[in-house]
């Protein structure tokens, strides 16, 4: 949730936010940035971002330190699906044809039969079919 604090700041006024920099945010560095307004954290640190450069590197860092742990996710999820992968797993639904109800569906569909009529017999909508023939053929 994004709250608009310019229109209660007033000039010379501190925000009093978290020392945890993943609660900043570029919206509120813009804020800060106009009439010299400046980032205090609770545990009484004053970063001054009303200097240009001071403060693009500080909400920069701040940005780089709240992407880490969420990189170290996106690792450690890839990693995972890697080793499920090698010990054979897939993720995702089972398919819901086999290999032989795919050739069954062929033959029926050959003989004349509609797609509906052959989904039907497979309890599979005409849709599910027509993805299993397409996905076998290629």
């Amino acid at each position: 949730m994004t709250v608009d604090m310019s229109a209660t700041l007033h000039t010379g006024r501190a925000i009093f936010g978290p020392s945890q920099p993943q609660h900043s945010s570029p919206i509120v560095e813009d804020d800060l940035h106009a009439n010299g307004r400046h980032f205090r954290t609770l545990d009484g640190i004053m970063l001054d971002t009303s200097d240009a450069m001071c403060g693009e590197l500080i909400f920069t860092v701040f940005a780089a330190v709240a992407e880490f742990p969420r990189q170290q996710i996106v690792k450690g999820t890839r990693e995972c699906l890697d080793a499920a992968r090698s010990r054979g797993r897939v993720g995702g639904c089972p398919r819901a044809l086999t290999s032989e109800q795919i050739a069954d569906a062929r033959i029926l569909l050959g003989a004349g039969q509609t797609r509906t009529a052959v989904a039907a017999k497979l309890c599979v909508s005409r849709w599910t079919l027509g993805r299993a023939l397409d996905t076998a053929s290629r």
